[in-house]
């Protein structure tokens, strides 16, 4: 072998390998899904005169692009929108539930969003305004944004003090019934403060929204974790714990196939979110 085929040769091992480990490679501890079954999470979400949620609306506040195998290693080099999004759950005869507030301009500069829609933005605080509760995904400025913008006010004061409900009973680390139709699954060893929510409409229909365990479909569909440029490098993340409750995604998916997984940041192409919503509106009113 010529040097400069061993050159070539080193080269390619002392790139490609890391390459391969930190952007591509899926692998990690084996584990098993965390012991939650469909049939547990209706009957939390059950109440015996308040139905549940009548209808799901939602709103596409901002937009950012991540390498694909970033999100979810091995799914390519392409880059993938990811949005932040808010969901109203509408009741008949009671106030609304929101699922992430989304955020202020200020906050999407800084972090790197783009395509920052103030108008749906607007929307959704003033859905907020009339909301009886606030569901964050995760603590994080897109969730939160938009009460922030209800500055001192009676209702702001409301809703935090329910969001305080909310953390004290995550602490018990067990899924729990936030309103009628609504649990909230506490995901604390993915990251503090992190859940999954379950949704049951009064017509049957069952929801649950990802959050940031599972960006886009692929995450749960097929297994796929985070690079371990994400989860290896900075804030260390429990590689164990992510493949335990992408499995419990899947697990739910196979005891109630009609369950609509909502991934956390992927819009479908096409059709948008009225792939999940089909019977719902994209604006809140």
């Amino acid at each position: 072998m010529s040097r400069l085929n061993r050159t070539i040769l080193v080269l390619l091992v002392l790139v490609g390998a890391p390459f391969y480990w930190f952007l591509i490679d899926n692998s990690g501890p084996e584990a098993e899904p965390q012991p939650i079954a469909i049939a547990q999470l209706r009957e939390l979400s059950a109440t015996q005169d308040k139905p549940g949620p009548v209808r799901i609306r939602f709103e596409q506040i901002a937009m950012q692009t991540h390498m694909g195998n970033r999100i979810a290693s091995g799914t390519g080099l392409r880059w993938v929108e990811l949005y932040t999004l808010s969901y109203l759950l509408e009741y008949a005869d009671a106030a609304p539930v929101l699922i992430g507030s989304g955020l202020t301009a200020a906050e999407a500069n800084r972090i790197g969003k783009q395509k920052f829609d103030s108008m749906a933005q607007r929307r959704v605080t003033r859905a907020l305004a009339r909301s009886r509760m606030l569901i964050p995904l995760v603590p994080s400025p897109d969730q939160l944004g938009g009460l922030r913008m209800l500055g001192e006010t009676r209702q702001a004061r409301a809703l935090d003090a329910q969001l305080a409900r909310q953390q004290t009973a995550d602490r018990a680390g067990i899924p729990h019934r936030v309103a009628p139709g609504v649990v909230v699954i506490p995901t604390p060893d993915l990251q503090p403060g992190s859940r999954l929510v379950y949704a049951r409409l009064a017509n049957g229909r069952e929801y649950l929204f990802a959050g940031n365990l599972a960006p886009i479909r692929d995450s749960w569909s097929q297994l796929r974790l985070p690079a371990r440029i994400v989860t290896d490098i900075g804030r260390i993340e429990d590689r164990r714990a992510i493949r335990s409750w992408l499995l419990t995604l899947k697990a739910l998916k196979r005891q109630s196939p009609g369950l609509v997984i909502v991934s956390g940041n992927r819009v479908p192409r096409h059709v948008g979110l009225l792939q999940y919503f089909d019977e719902s509106a994209n604006i809140l009113l």
